[in-house]
């Protein structure tokens, strides 16, 4: 039992510590909670319904959803709504898991 609490335990600060480790890349400008972030390279960092995407330059911090999809993702990769300029991010997927962000509307 105790064995079991440890390996659980570990196994959570394992799914944390590689969704703090992820990078996604924006070739252009995009809006998150009415942050408009830069053309770079962000990590994004997720702790319960905050995530939080930052570079040395920008950050932002929102509240979001973490749901499981079906498949895994092949890469990370973004869902936006195009109908404004720019592009806000609705949603996130972590390539390798079946993670998504969704983030609030």
């Amino acid at each position: 039992m105790k064995l079991l609490r440890i390996m659980t335990m570990a196994s959570v600060i394992a799914v944390l510590a590689q969704a703090a480790d992820r990078q996604i890349t924006l070739f252009e400008p995009f809006v998150v909670a009415g942050t408009k972030l830069n053309p770079g390279e962000y990590k994004i960092q997720v702790n319960g319904d905050k995530v939080k995407i930052y570079s040395p330059k920008q950050s932002v911090e929102a509240t979001a959803k973490v749901e499981t999809g079906e498949e895994k993702y092949r890469s990370n990769a973004l869902r936006y709504e195009s109908s404004e300029s720019p592009h806000r991010i609705t949603e996130i997927l972590l390539g390798g898991t079946n993670t998504k962000i969704v983030f609030n509307q």
